[in-house]
């Protein structure tokens, strides 16, 4: 089976990540001047409380299926059987989660009070665990997973535009948001006959996965649980309209985090692959440059979000939203923790070792409930915010403490000494320079300061020499031959 490289791979899924900002960018604005924050509110935590059930569907299948699939990807027959084995598990999984789910809707008294909401969305259950993404993720069908979704939030968009027309329409919004973010998972399934043979050439073993899947699913469904608690907690401890405020912050923490994990995110299939091969050298160094990558644009995002936190807030949100400020700032070092733990976890994922992985996420939800259960009450929506990146921020701590060696290699590849003194240069200039246009409008804010931010800071980062960005500087001026210096050459 034809593989691209980890460029295209990354190319393509920078094309995805690209849909996924601009898209939300148009209807994000429009939805929350629509909806308000009671409308935004009631849609995002109906879908955070689905997606607690989705996670114990999908049982941790995520990253098991992409590591397994993409260990036999080169023989046919035996992706076809292992194909099967697992949707044989998922099936029985969504089917118990679905059923305790939709009980819940029926007794638990905050989500009775928005019963039709809550069934709407169960249905994401269905279609997240049965959508298979994972076996195109292991077979890194980038193309076909990006053209998928654009069409798909590209229909999003025209609904969103001509049904969306009053406050009371959330729940035509809720409709929209299903389509746009779930829908495409029926394609998968359509698809999958190119890679499932009928009869399969061998007798299935669901059960021979059990024990393998047993920390994935563990892993999985604690990570997913605890970067959502922040908003399941606000939804049961405050208000809907507090929960409306949140959303918006964690839209954009969510669109920030998906950028910058562009890159880690196209990295575990390959990182498994690697293993498998013993090529552990090829391994650390793809990790080492996801690596230098997030602490460089991790620390672009945070001094972006304390220059123009209030001009971004008001242009996605308007001034209902303004509060929402504050929470933003705080919520941006999170960022960075998130994506940190991206490549760590894909370390210990592609060197099996499943268990530590998952002790980790279920101490990060422990953590993350404490956390915000202390803050919220107190802070109200800043205690969500603060209490997210406390949570990415142990978990950080904790994963790379498994990482031993590893993490001593990339932290020397990342150069941080050299990334923070540029950072803070740049933003010095920066917030000197907003001082001067603190008379223009919102958006002419942010591209005045992020492309003075930008250009500051990247000029800096040549100056003094950093890796990172002198082996894409030399590859785009063509200089070859200094290339194996700074770079070390491509990985395929």
């Amino acid at each position: 089976m034809k593989t691209h490289s980890i460029e295209y791979n990354v190319f393509m899924n920078m094309v995805l990540t690209s849909s996924k900002l601009i898209f939300p960018l148009l209807t994000v604005p429009y939805a929350a001047r629509i909806l308000s924050t009671y409308g935004t509110g009631a849609v995002a935590f109906a879908q955070s409380v689905a997606s607690y059930f989705g996670l114990a569907a999908v049982l941790g299948m995520t990253n098991y299926g992409i590591t397994t699939c993409a260990k036999v990807r080169d023989n046919p027959a035996e992706l076809s059987a292992t194909v099967r084995e697992l949707m044989s598990i998922l099936a029985v999984s969504t089917a118990l989660s679905t059923v305790v789910y939709i009980c819940s809707c029926f007794t638990v008294p905050r989500l009775v009070e928005n019963r039709s909401l809550f069934l709407l969305f169960g249905c994401t259950i269905l279609l997240t665990s049965m959508g298979v993404e994972w076996l195109y993720q292991a077979l890194e069908q980038y193309t076909y997973i990006t053209i998928r979704s654009i069409v798909f939030k590209f229909l999003g968009l025209v609904l969103m535009f001509l049904l969306v027309r009053e406050r009371s329409d959330y729940f035509t919004y809720g409709v929209i948001v299903i389509i746009s973010g779930y829908l495409s998972n029926v394609l998968n399934m359509v698809r999958l006959r190119r890679y499932i043979s009928t009869p399969p050439e061998r007798r299935i073993s669901p059960q021979s996965h059990l024990a393998p899947m047993a920390w994935y699913s563990i892993a999985a469904v604690s990570s997913g649980m605890y970067t959502q608690t922040d908003i399941v907690l606000l939804g049961f401890l405050g208000t809907t309209d507090m929960v409306g405020l949140y959303q918006l912050v964690s839209k954009i923490k969510s669109l920030a985090i998906t950028a910058m994990n562009s890159v880690g995110n196209v990295l575990l299939p390959r990182l498994s692959y690697y293993a498998s091969k013993d090529r552990e050298a090829d391994a650390n160094r793809l990790i080492g440059k996801n690596v230098n990558f997030v602490v460089i644009a991790a620390s672009a995002w945070i001094a972006f979000c304390l220059l123009c936190a209030k001009p971004v807030i008001l242009i996605l949100g308007g001034s209902d939203f303004s509060e929402a400020a504050t929470p933003l700032i705080l919520a941006s070092p999170s960022v960075a923790f998130s994506a940190l733990n991206i490549a760590f976890a894909g370390y210990l994922m592609s060197h099996s070792r499943e268990r530590e992985w998952a002790v980790i996420n279920v101490i990060g939800l422990i953590l993350a409930a404490i956390y915000n259960s202390v803050l919220i009450p107190r802070f109200g929506v800043q205690g969500s915010a603060i209490g997210v990146t406390l949570t990415e921020l142990s978990v950080l701590v904790l994963r790379a403490s498994r990482c031993g060696g590893l993490v001593k290699e990339v932290w020397r590849q990342a150069e941080v000494h050299k990334v923070l003194l540029s950072i803070c240069l740049a933003y010095a200039v920066s917030l000197l320079a907003s001082m001067i246009f603190s008379e223009m409008g919102s958006i002419q804010q942010i591209l005045v300061l992020g492309v003075i931010l930008c250009i500051t800071y990247i000029l800096l980062l040549l100056v003094l020499k950093d890796k990172f960005v002198m082996s894409y500087y030399l590859r785009i001026t063509g200089k070859k031959h200094a290339r194996s210096t700074h770079e070390g050459g491509s990985i395929k």
